[in-house]
């Protein structure tokens, strides 16, 4: 069985993660993690905030390497701000491997699996680097 490491931010049933957010159906603005209070861009009340799905794809706006952490992850770890292509700016943290990954850079969301203090799987999405799609491969995959 698979636990959601912070339950109520994903679906650990998925095969791909995808983030649990709102928007706003007055403006249409995105948010992650889910908004309860209303819209902060429009002022809109909480009613008008639908859950939506948000891809848990985008790109590398800014990255720390965690040398000193006092938590359960061991060290280094990598956290990064990621421009989600749906629209929010996120904290994440990386794939223990992306050692390479730089701003700019597309990344996805997999899985990352801990096995839990009760033996169930303890999922959570973690980023990795993904390669650019050029017109190429487009064409190759339509």
């Amino acid at each position: 069985m698979r636990t959601a490491v912070h339950p109520g931010l994903y679906d650990v049933a998925a095969d791909q993660p995808t983030l649990s957010g709102t928007r706003c159906a007055d403006c249409g603005r995105v948010y992650f993690p889910p908004l309860a209070i209303g819209c902060e861009a429009c002022g809109a009340p909480e009613q008008q905030l639908r859950p939506i799905p948000v891809a848990a794809h985008g790109t590398i706006h800014s990255l720390a390497e965690v040398h000193l952490h006092q938590g359960k992850s061991p060290v280094p770890f990598t956290v990064a701000e990621i421009q989600l292509d749906d629209g929010p700016l996120i904290r994440a943290l990386l794939a223990r491997d992306e050692h390479h990954a730089r701003i700019g850079d597309t990344v996805s969301a997999i899985w990352a699996v801990t096995e839990g203090q009760d033996g169930d799987d303890d999922v959570e999405p973690v980023f990795t680097t993904t390669p650019p799609v050029t017109e190429a491969r487009k064409g190759a995959n339509s």
